[in-house]
């Protein structure tokens, strides 16, 4: 059983143990040690005390792990008071003697103890070693040592105190049964044996197979009877709910979650307070918690999942959590009912949607399997089977096992009527038809359609009509054709059952399946009712669309291309009908045509329309890039073909990964028996020298992906219409002057119109301008190099591995790259004349504050990937490489991101650029140095090993550079080859060494333990400024910290060392007008001596930082320069070592109250 824990109690068992584990160290000067005879024992005036101490810390361990927290307070409604009353702490004395007290009652009553509170007044003041002086403001008025018992007896009745009374008394019983068993194996939270149940022997516990104890009981036990105080925060968090008190119901119900979190009202309770302040991602949460107490409640489960849909649709950010939280709800209402049919459906939906297709296949096969033909799970496994086919993976789900089910429930509706619960519609004889379709039996599928359609029409007596297959009369709209055969009777049903009541999706289907079998007459009278410029042309145009594209598409795959053409003209003046497939069709019957213009707009929309990268995507960019082959534009073929060649690969590994995803997925479902068994027939069955692979963890739904220049959220490549006509080239060319021109009108719009005081961060419209106006300057070619340009296109010529399925395209690829003839270099030069000065009118000075100023507004949103990317792009554009004011500005901005992603490493890479680029000065040494402090990162890179060899040969070449004779006379070839390639020809210009440089070199071997490799450092920046304070407070830690090593040989030499530097660091430090210079230099020398083991020094020192408080009312760039928190914190350790409770106390309510 989990007992309620008290914060005040916790608190002060955790002081205890920090401090009083160990009696206080004293030294010399605070008691005598004497040594008679072996009897070694302390005396002094703090004798008494230590022992005192010793002893009530030993007995309260004791209690402390028998008593459960509660017994401190006497009435939960205590538990309101504040947390940290430290004047409700007894004292050492006083439990020291209770407890002396306790002993002696329990020697009589045979080890019987019964806790007894302290009274008020019974204890002595405590004893205790304080380094504080005895003129020291505790900042209260002396501590008294009250118990809250003479409180408490004013408002508790006596139905509280015996519910109290009866609990602790259970609670000591069970302690005493369970107290040797639970020292020897600890608490488990499966353990259901009661504590009353007698102990079983070794040899009575009969263990199976695997060392389990027979009889015992698998999975979680039952959640415990909440205890009293539990039921009373519930019930006080029931009536604020009720009364619309939702804060205070908030705090009692959290309160009682906290004492004993397995109790399912409180959690019940949570969820509606939290749904009632509007927090609904929290309500559902914890709705969630509960269901896991009472996991046999299947509708509980059911009502999570279905406020899951809710919550999905009100907060798409959250959308790929929601769906496993769903996901993981409907697989628990599976465990306990597992013939759930809303749960399957759910979990089902929601593995497609996921795309786990298999695991939504094997929950739609248990549907069909245990229902009554369902046909909704009918439909949806059918579909789940026919994608699964069109990747060409090997799996148990097939098409022809959709059609079996299908067959069975035709033959089971035509026989008896269509169940109400399932209705039967046209749909699904669509959807049987695909599957006839796809498994290539074309004329099975022409015969279903019509006698299907037959029945649902109500003429099943006309079963004579399945004999007739050549031609397709019976669905004439006039009986012209159909009184030809002799067995139809006219007039017998109504001509609605006939061609005119005949749907057009049908008819399509008919007209595909004729167009495959090669009859294209009676293709053509099917084509006939759907021409868009017939008379049905228009509504068909207008609702029903998607008609037009399938015949289309099977005009195109009968090689009928002109006639294919009559359907997509129509179609490509309605946005968002055709899809990557449907254009790339057009497009090739376009070029068949010979219109080259049309083709090319018809491939550019099929990349630009596409959104998972798919075969067509990749097939336009190939017939598109053969295009420009053929005329000469071997610049956009070539980048054409990499970006198909990097499509094809990565939808390649796509396919691999999806058919990974549900690997293992149809075995092992811990709701399906059969399915149990059949992972361990497999297990058998399976070769040894082959491992069954385990199935993956669910994975977050993937997003659809966008083409390959969008994957970094960026609108596609601008392409020129090589094939365009000259207009139509100047009006987009127009158009898009227009578009630029009024996004730069937004961005010095929103520049002057912002509010400075209220907005955070840059604001939507001028993140969206920017990004058009960057994405524009970075789409010129003019401006790049040509691997540059290739480089932010994602073509990496050095890192690319040309390994593809698709043939066409690694030919292409290298026919092109042989004959690739990038601009030469006068062709540059006259585009650089051209835009010397600006770009589409506009300064290059004012597009790099725009680079700039867009990064920061990405590092400022937390895409930080992207704010590098943009900082890339204006390094490697050669209208800023060239300057050297600029180039400081971009790598500015990019540590300035870095810092924001907290990502050291591109903080040191721009810090390295700096330093390279301008060598010898100190101010670059200085900014990696502030950097590294900025970056909240742990010094990994700042003392790196690629970082001290950069540092180490700059001062090699700032040692030879000053020594006579310098690198000239050196005789190490090695030595002139570093300094040629390292310094690049330039000169050390100052005839003294950089005491920079020597600091941060001496601070990072400084950072890696290298204590006396740095004193070197630090003492040859010492010779030159010897009155530097950071030098000083350097060598003075530096000494120390060698001192403290294991393999200093002269310790005190060291400290005596440290501390003479540190003295002087002291001493100019404490000369200066500034208050906050002055806490430093106390600060570092208290650090210093509690570091050593010198608590009286580190307490004065403290103190002196608690006494020069700095003014610090605007904190600076690197926070508050206030110190006294920390002194404070590290001087009430001091004194809880020392026993001295009231400066705790005290120190605690005046510096550490936030």
């Amino acid at each position: 059983m989990s007992h309620p824990t008290s914060s005040t109690f916790d608190a002060l068992q955790a002081h205890f143990k920090a401090g009083m584990s160990q009696p206080p160290p004293f030294g010399p000067s605070q008691g005598k040690q004497e040594n008679d005879g072996g009897d070694t024992r302390r005396t002094g005036p703090f004798a008494q005390a230590q022992a005192i101490s010793s002893a009530a810390w030993n007995k309260q361990t004791n209690i402390a792990g028998k008593r459960p927290a509660e017994d401190l307070l006497i009435d939960p409604r205590l538990s309101k008071t504040p947390r940290y009353d430290y004047a409700s702490f007894p004292s050492i004395g006083a439990a020291a003697e209770q407890l002396d007290q306790d002993e002696e009652t329990s020697t009589d009553l045979g080890g019987t103890q019964e806790y007894t509170y302290p009274a008020p007044d019974s204890a002595s003041a405590p004893t205790y070693y304080s380094p504080l002086p005895q003129g020291f403001d505790h900042g209260s008025a002396p501590r008294q040592n009250a118990v809250p018992t003479h409180r408490a007896n004013n408002f508790i009745d006596s139905a509280t105190d015996a519910l109290l009374k009866r609990q602790l008394e259970l609670q000591d019983k069970s302690d005493e049964g369970s107290e040797s068993e639970n020292r020897r194996r600890g608490l488990s939270r499966y353990d259901e044996e009661e504590d009353d149940e007698p102990q079983r022997t070794r040899r009575s516990r009969g263990r199976g197979r695997g060392g389990r104890a027979r009889g015992t009981k698998r999975g979680p036990r039952k959640a415990a009877e909440p205890t009293g105080d539990v039921k009373y925060r519930i019930h006080m968090a029931s009536s604020a709910y009720t009364d619309g008190r939702l804060d205070e119901a908030l705090e009692w119900v959290e309160d009682a979650i906290r004492i004993n979190a397995e109790t399912y009202r409180a959690w019940t309770l949570l969820a509606s307070i939290l749904q009632e302040k509007g927090d609904l991602k929290g309500s559902f949460t914890a709705r969630v918690f509960s269901c896991h107490l009472q996991p046999k409640h299947v509708e509980g489960w059911l009502h999570c999942a279905r406020m899951g849909k809710e919550l999905r649709d009100e907060l798409p950010e959250d959308g790929a959590e929601f769906l496993e939280q769903i996901s993981i709800c409907c697989s628990a209402a599976l465990r306990a009912d597992i013939n759930n049919r809303e749960a399957r459906h759910e979990r089902a939906a929601i593995a497609a949607e996921r795309g786990q297709i298999r695991t939504a296949a094997k929950d739609y096969l248990y549907l069909l399997e245990h229902a009554d033909y369902d046909v909704e799970a009918l439909r949806l496994y059918a579909e789940m089977t026919m994608i699964l086919a069109s990747r060409g993976k090997r799996n148990p789900y097939k098409p022809s096992s959709a059609i079996d089910w299908y067959s069975r429930a035709f033959a089971h509706f035509r026989a008896n009527a269509i169940d109400d619960r399932h209705p039967f519609e046209w749909q699904d004889i669509d959807v049987f038809s695909r599957l006839l379709i796809h498994v290539e039996h074309t004329k099975d599928a022409l015969y279903e359609i019509k006698s299907l359609a037959r029945w649902l029409l109500g003429r099943s007596s006309e079963s004579f009509w399945d004999d007739w297959q050549d031609d397709d009369r019976e669905w004439d709209v006039d009986n012209a054709r159909r009184t030809g055969f002799d067995e139809f009777q006219e007039g017998r049903y109504p001509e609605s059952s006939y061609g005119s009541g005949f749907p057009l999706d049908m008819r399509t289907k008919l007209a595909v399946l004729r167009l495959k079998l090669g009859d294209l007459d009676e293709a053509q009278r099917h084509i006939n009712h759907l021409d868009p410029e017939g008379p049905n042309g228009a509504h068909i145009l207008s609702n029903e669309p998607h008609l037009l594209v399938e015949v289309a598409s099977a005009l195109y795959e009968s090689d009928l291309r002109e006639m294919a053409l009559r359907f997509f003209e129509p179609l490509l003046s309605i946005p968002d009908v055709l899809d990557s497939a449907a254009l790339l069709a057009a497009g090739r019957c376009y070029l068949d045509a010979g219109d080259q213009r049309q083709a090319e707009e018809c491939f550019s929309a099929a990349i630009d329309a596409d959104e998972s990268n798919d075969e067509a995507s990749i097939d336009a960019r190939y017939e598109l890039a053969k295009m420009y082959e053929a005329a000469r534009e071997e610049q956009e073929a070539y980048i054409l073909v990499n970006e198909a060649i990097r499509l094809q690969q990565a939808h390649d590994e796509a396919e691999d990964e999806n058919d990974e995803d549900d690997v293992g997925e149809h075995y092992g479902s811990d709701d399906d028996a059969r399915s149990r068994f059949g992972i361990g027939a497999a297990r058998k069955k399976r070769p040894k020298n082959r491992r069954v692979p385990r199935p993956l963890k669910p994975k977050a739904p993937r997003k659809p992906k966008s083409s390959a220049l969008d994957k970094d959220g960026r609108r596609p490549r601008p392409r020129r219409k090589v094939f365009g006509r000259s207009e139509e080239v100047t009006l987009e060319e127009k158009r898009r002057a227009e578009e630029l021109t009024a996004a730069w009108r937004t961005v010095h719009s929103t520049r002057e119109f912002a509010d400075k005081e209220t907005q955070i961060g840059p604001s939507d419209a001028f993140m969206r301008a920017a990004r058009e106006l960057v994405d524009d300057f970075r789409s010129c070619k003019g401006f790049y190099t040509w691997e540059k340009y290739l480089t932010h296109l994602g073509i990496d010529e050095d890192k690319q591995i040309y390994v593809s399925r698709n043939r066409n395209l690694i030919e292409m690829k290298e026919r092109l790259s042989h004959n690739l003839s990038p601009y030469g270099p006068n062709a540059e030069r006259q585009l650089g004349e051209r835009t010397a000065l600006s770009y589409r009118g506009v300064p290059f000075s004012e597009w790099l504050d725009l680079f700039l100023e867009y990064a920061i507004g990405l590092a400022h949103y937390e895409r930080f990937q992207e704010s590098y990317q943009v900082c890339e792009s204006a390094r490697d554009a050669e209208v800023f490489a060239k300057n050297k004011e600029d180039m400081f500005l971009i790598h500015v901005t990019w540590a300035a991101c870095a810092l924001r992603a907290r990502d050291e490493e591109t903080c040191v890479a721009a810090a390295r650029f700096l330093m390279r680029d301008r060598q010898f000065d100190s101010d670059p040494f200085r900014m990696f140095a502030a950097l590294c402090r900025l970056c909240p990162s742990p010094a990994s890179w700042y003392a790196s090993g690629p970082v001290q060899k950069y540092m180490l040969r700059q001062i090699k070449l700032m040692d030879r550079a000053l020594v006579s004779g310098g690198a000239e006379d050196s005789d190490d070839e090695e030595a002139k080859n570093e300094e040629a390639k390292t310094n690049s020809g330039r000169v050390y210009p100052s005839k003294e060494l950089d005491v920079t440089l020597l600091v941060l070199y001496g601070h990072i071997l400084f950072v890696s333990n290298s204590f006396t490799y740095a004193l070197n450092y630090f003492l040859r920046a010492y010779s030159i400024d010897p009155t530097n304070k950071m030098i000083l407070l350097s060598v003075g830690q530096c000494y120390i910290h060698y001192a403290l090593k294991r393999q200093s040989e002269n310790r005190q030499y060291l400290l005596i060392q440290g501390f003479v530097f540190l003295h002087r660091y002291y001493d100019l430090k404490v000369a200066s007008a500034d208050a906050a210079e002055r806490q430093e230099a106390h600060y570092n020398m208290a650090r210093s001596y509690h570091a050593i083991g010198i608590p009286h020094l580190a307490a004065e020192f403290y103190q002196r930082v608690l006494r020069d408080i700095p003014d610090d009312s605007e904190p600076g760039i690197l926070g508050s320069g206030d110190l006294s928190q920390e002194a404070a914190y590290n001087l009430q350790q001091i004194c809880w070592a020392g026993g001295d409770l009231d400066a705790v106390k005290a120190l605690s309510e005046r510096y550490l109250m936030l």
